[in-house]
């Protein structure tokens, strides 16, 4: 009993981490989304907006299968999320928020990368979430990419 426990903890642990890091993406986006002029860029950030929901509902989904549900990010780090952004965005230049959306995205593969190194290789890390996390780890990457060509 306790080895399974501690395999669910393990589980529920690198979960949130996946729900909190696509919750962070949508928090980023929602502090920029009206500031956005250019109708390109604004497309690639509404559709970054859905892949983050997708993941927020997929680590939801498996949250439920453990019986548990999701932790969200605490308000102080909501707050400071939202400040930063609306510092960095003040004066509404598109490049200034393809630059906070990079930053953001650079964020996400850093924290996801570093769990996913350290549960990839474990027998008690549920295979179903370890393709959570490369997928979010691949779509974190690519949303940084396709942003590159807008600095």
């Amino acid at each position: 009993m306790g080895e399974f426990l501690m395999k669910e903890n393990e589980n529920i642990k690198f979960l949130n981490l996946i729900y909190q890091n696509a919750e962070m993406g949508l928090l980023g986006i929602d502090c920029v989304l009206d500031k956005v002029e250019d109708k390109e860029i604004l497309k690639i950030i509404k559709e970054q907006r859905k892949e983050y929901e997708e993941f927020c509902n997929d680590a939801e989904a498996i949250l439920a299968k453990y019986g548990d549900k999701e932790e969200e990010i605490s308000a102080i780090k909501k707050l400071s999320s939202r400040l930063m952004s609306e510092m960095m965005t003040i004066n509404k230049e598109d490049k200034n928020i393809v630059k906070l959306m990079m930053e953001g995205n650079e964020k996400g593969v850093i924290a996801i990368k570093e769990k996913l190194n350290m549960y990839k290789n474990r027998d008690d890390i549920d295979p179903e979430i370890i393709k959570l996390a490369e997928r979010l780890y691949a779509t974190e990457e690519h949303n940084r990419e396709e942003f590159e060509s807008y600095l």
